[in-house]
């Protein structure tokens, strides 16, 4: 028996341009004796080693330990790194593991979604889960549920009752919101824009809303649904309760919740009846609600919901930090999740896309068939991330969301999540060129017909996500080109939402592109193959009528590919 490496990961979710970078690197030594190992860690920018450092390391008998490990400090803006660690002993193959961080100026940068929904009394003093969050990279992290009454989001004591009947603590929210500062995350509170109890709107009849029948309108037929109008107390009321969630509560921004419904009411405000158009409302609140805590604290994160992508057209501009959109049919194929986050990039100009697509086949796939839920994970995150948007999914305990009410998420396995985990340490990796927002998605028109800029052959592909081919995902700025292959063979449907069967493999697909001069770099990388570590690729370069054109074969592809060419 020899010693294992048992997990590698950053100290936090995201440093900060010139903060100190730590990674923590976990071993097992099963044998009965002491064991001396040799570690070289590299440190990588895409393709290229920019530092290496070594440790040598005495394992006690029988143990697991952990080893934090310095590296530097980096200046960069936007910048993801590999962390490359082979184990070498006497006597024994060497051992290879890879993990990820990045490094920026701003959060906004790169804003990586998860949530917490369990703050019961018996939570206190566990740190698991946030822990466990650290390891996805999370960056931003919704307190769903945390609160009180949705029209009185602070407590009255530490341990209560909320609206839908599940004991919470007040202790236990704060202390996961200390320990995700810990790890460098953001705590946003989840707080409903509109949703009161009905006790409270039969208080105040004239700050609801009403359908033209005249009945308030209902929510779930828990929930009463007020007039955001700025006339409307209830306009200032929720801006005060998002207020004090940061000042008494200490969280680091809101995450404004919609239901989708309703997008049009009736105000009775002064006895008057007025129809309201709820999407020429909600940049209003945005609006005041920035002015008001960002007189509390500095940087505060706001995340609004457009559900079902509306109105993403009348709030992509407001003060908000992210296009947040939530995922619901119609849009239910694989080309509808790159229409939405195309329109989104779109309107917001620059803003970061933030999808909420939640998964019901791990709700709905029994135990004989789960690994068809797992498989569209693994699609659907390749899908999204490819086209330069992030995905809220994951969040505690090996939790993962299949429906709109986060409390009722579903455990996975462990052997899920490290899967999952390769995929979010390669997005973070590579997140300086996933997430480039200078890179313009060229699939529908440098891609087949009369169009050579960029030809795929040996394999039966799609640039617009059919089922039982390969997705090819082609962006492009002017010092790179970013091609993703992304595997839907083996499956005879595209619908995001349902189960897929494993792809077949796919060896040999041959590339042509067209260049307009010299090539610097032209690598591979998977996050099914080694954990993500790239591999540089021979090429040749041909001289033809229409130009040059670089030749490259791509090796096996079995769900996501990224090929990277950089001039």
């Amino acid at each position: 028996m020899f010693p294992q490496i048992k997990d590698i990961f950053a100290s936090k979710a995201q440093f900060v341009t010139n903060e100190p970078v730590s990674i923590e690197i976990e071993l097992d030594n099963p044998a009965q004796h002491e064991a001396q190992i040799h570690l070289d860690i590299k440190i990588l920018d895409s393709n290229r080693i920019i530092k290496i450092c070594s440790l040598d390391l005495t394992l006690q008998p029988n143990s697991s330990s952990t080893h934090v490990v310095e590296i530097t400090s980096f200046d960069s803006d936007f910048q993801g790194y590999g962390v490359d660690v082979e184990l070498i002993q006497d006597g024994a193959e060497p051992q290879h593991f890879s993990s990820s961080f990045d490094v920026v100026s701003d959060w906004r940068k790169s804003p990586r979604y998860g949530f917490l929904s369990d703050f019961h009394s018996r939570e206190e003093g566990d740190t698991t889960d946030v822990a466990s969050l650290n390891k996805l990279h999370i960056n931003l992290v919704q307190f769903y549920d945390w609160m009180y009454r949705h029209n009185d989001l602070v407590p009255p004591q530490d341990v209560f009752t909320d609206l839908m009947g599940r004991e919470l603590s007040l202790k236990v929210v704060k202390e996961k919101i200390a320990l995700c500062h810990s790890y460098g995350m953001k705590a946003i509170a989840y707080g409903a824009i509109y949703a009161a109890s009905k006790a409270f709107c039969e208080e105040h009849p004239e700050w609801a809303l009403y359908y033209s029948n005249g009945h308030v309108v209902d929510f779930i037929n828990i929930f009463s649904i007020m007039n955001i109008n700025e006339e409307s107390p209830w306009h200032k009321h929720i801006i005060d309760e998002y207020k004090k969630t940061i000042e008494i509560v200490h969280f680091d921004g809101i995450h404004m919740d919609t239901y989708g419904y309703p997008k049009t009411g009736i105000s009775m405000l002064g006895g008057k009846q007025k129809v309201e158009r709820l999407d020429k409302q909600f940049p209003i609140l945005i609006r005041n609600t920035r002015q008001a805590v960002d007189q509390i604290k500095d940087d505060v994160c706001l995340i609004f919901n457009n559900v079902g992508n509306w109105p993403v057209d009348t709030v992509a501009l407001a003060e908000q930090d992210a296009i947040y959109i939530e995922v619901w049919n119609p849009y239910e194929k694989y080309h509808h999740i790159q229409q939405v986050i195309a329109w989104a990039n779109h309107l917001g100009k620059g803003k970061p896309v933030i999808l909420a697509a939640y998964l019901k086949p791990f709700r709905l796939e029994s135990e004989e068939t789960i690994e068809k839920a797992h498989m569209s994970a693994l699609l659907l995150s390749a899908i999204i991330f490819s086209h330069g948007a992030y995905h809220l999914l994951l969040g505690e305990r090996n939790g993962v969301l299949t429906q709109g009410y986060y409390a009722d998420y579903t455990i996975v396995s462990d052997v899920f999540m490290r899967n999952i985990r390769n995929y979010y340490d390669f997005l973070v990796r590579y997140v300086h060129l996933l997430q480039d927002s200078t890179l313009r998605d060229v699939s529908m028109t440098h891609v087949q017909g009369d169009n050579l800029e960029y030809v795929f052959e040996n394999v039966s592909f799609s640039t617009y996500g059919e089922p039982n081919k390969v997705w090819t995902v082609v962006r492009e700025n002017e010092s790179h080109r970013v091609i993703s292959f992304i595997n839907l063979t083996n499956n005879s449907e595209d619908y995001w939402n349902e189960g897929k069967l494993q792809p077949t493999p796919v060896e040999g697909i041959r590339v042509r592109i067209q260049i307009d001069g010299p090539v610097k770099h032209v690598f591979t990388a998977s996050p099914d193959v080694e954990m993500g570590r790239p591999h540089d690729l021979i090429y040749t370069i041909e001289d033809t009528e229409r130009g040059l054109i670089l030749c490259v074969t791509v090796p096996k592809l079995y769900v996501w590919s990224l090929l990277i060419i950089e001039v």
